[in-house]
């Protein structure tokens, strides 16, 4: 089951660097913990953008899209994700028998773009957006059988990018973006004990841990060509960004029935707050697209690679306990999606759009948990917009279907089962010429 001893403190130390670093999985992601609903127009071609970029949320993109765009534009929004996933266990632990469900909750990343034609070929423009993030819950948390991993963790990441884009000629434009990366994290869990008078596993004591906001820097540079008015390339891309995290953990003993057993706890169990540092390393994240109108109709296809390598390992480090401190390994992967969006206008003021994608995950059936649960998945886009003149609004839905992901006996946490998970969601963005 677990291998759990009244001296908890290196078991703790054990459980809590896994949880920090497995800061990874999420309600709201692609397949490890990116976001790419930046923008409702893209979410209905189910986010095959980067050779079209044809307005604002091009600074996400391909930022040298907006140096085709004129006078100056506005756009923003957000998109309501909605998911549920389902445990279930396997021999030896948690057991065959067992099934647990996500309580996830709705998380809304917000999306905001402006850009500004200081000539024929000179475009700058900033956009905030929520490139990566977490969010995980699991129902009947004092009664989750995976609550000694994680009961509750949260990983907000916005990121302001400034970006410049220049037409080097009538149809070719690049662009530079720097990426300024605001990022926290938080989480949640107990700490299991072994009662020696009765050799029953119990809940011990739980652990909160809270960074602060953290700052992190990259960049962005991208690349659009029309060379006719028929077809568009585009490539784009973002480099790796690293956050490092100073925060506190606090421990609070749980009472156990047993004064004997409460007070062996309350002897490991850190007091006050505890200094806690870590990183992360945010992958970097290439584009390629092309798109091609014909008749009333547009088609794009995008390739997209994650350098989720660079998610090879963790270290946390307890600065006034540094017993607790260890180094986590969760040799994560490179990853690719691959994405397909049409669009047709029905009138002028009228289009409809949607597509196809197919997203990778990255982590290995070892790093799958209550924190992990990530899977290969597909998804299915439908989106429209209205725009009677300077103002308009685009919409777009994702269906997303994860494929069912078995630990196969592997979980480092010794919590072995199958995931699977869906997730639904509606962006709507606004936009303004002025």
């Amino acid at each position: 089951m677990c291998n759990c001893s009244v001296r908890s403190a290196p078991l703790l130390a054990g459980l809590l660097a896994v949880a920090v670093s497995g800061l990874a999985p999420g309600a709201a992601r692609a397949a490890g913990f990116a976001i790419f609903e930046q923008g409702a127009r893209g979410m209905g071609f189910a986010g095959a953008f980067t050779a079209q970029a044809d307005d604002p949320s091009a600074i996400f993109h391909n930022a040298a899209g907006i140096a085709f765009l004129t006078g100056r534009q506005a756009y923003a929004g957000g998109t309501v994700i909605a998911s549920t996933s389902t445990f279930r266990g396997a021999d030896p632990f948690p057991g065959a028998g067992v099934t647990e469900k996500g309580d996830m909750g709705l998380r809304v990343p917000p999306v905001a773009y402006y850009t500004h034609q200081f000539s024929e070929r000179l475009v700058l423009g900033a956009g905030w957006t929520a490139p990566f993030g977490l969010q995980t819950r699991w129902a009947d948390p004092d009664s989750f059988t995976g609550r000694f991993i994680s009961q509750e963790a949260d990983l907000k990441a916005f990121s302001l990018n400034p970006t410049v884009a220049y037409k080097v000629e009538d149809r070719l434009a690049v662009g530079l973006g720097l990426d300024v990366r605001f990022s926290s994290v938080s989480l949640t869990r107990r700490v299991p004990v072994i009662n020696p008078f009765t050799q029953k596993v119990q809940d011990g004591a739980s652990v909160h841990l809270r960074s602060g906001t953290e700052t992190g820097l990259g960049f962005n540079v991208g690349i659009l060509a029309r060379p006719s008015p028929d077809l568009s390339l585009g490539a784009s891309y973002r480099h790796r960004v690293k956050v490092d995290y100073r925060g506190g953990a606090t421990f609070s003993a749980i009472p156990t029935g047993s004064p004997e057993l409460d007070a062996l706890v309350a002897a490991d169990l850190p007091l006050g707050n505890v200094p806690v540092t870590t990183s992360i390393v945010f992958p970097a994240i290439a584009s390629v697209g092309a798109a091609y109108t014909w008749k009333d109709w547009t088609i794009e296809g995008d390739v997209n690679w994650y350098q989720w390598s660079t998610f090879d390992r963790v270290l946390l480090v307890f600065e006034t306990r540094g017993d607790l401190s260890q180094a986590i390994a969760l040799d994560y992967s490179n990853s690719w999606q691959y994405r397909l969006g049409v669009e047709r206008p029905l009138t002028r003021i009228w289009t409809v759009r949607g597509g196809l994608f197919y997203d990778q995950s990255p982590a290995p059936a070892s790093s799958v948990s209550p924190l992990l649960p990530d899977a290969d998945r597909y998804g299915l886009a439908l989106g429209g917009s209205w725009k009677p003149g300077r103002f308009w609004v685009d919409a777009g839905t994702w269906l997303v279907l994860g494929k069912s992901r078995s630990t196969e006996g592997q979980s480092r946490d010794r919590y072995d089962g199958t995931y699977q998970s869906r997730r639904l969601t509606l962006g709507v963005s606004f936009g303004y010429a002025f």
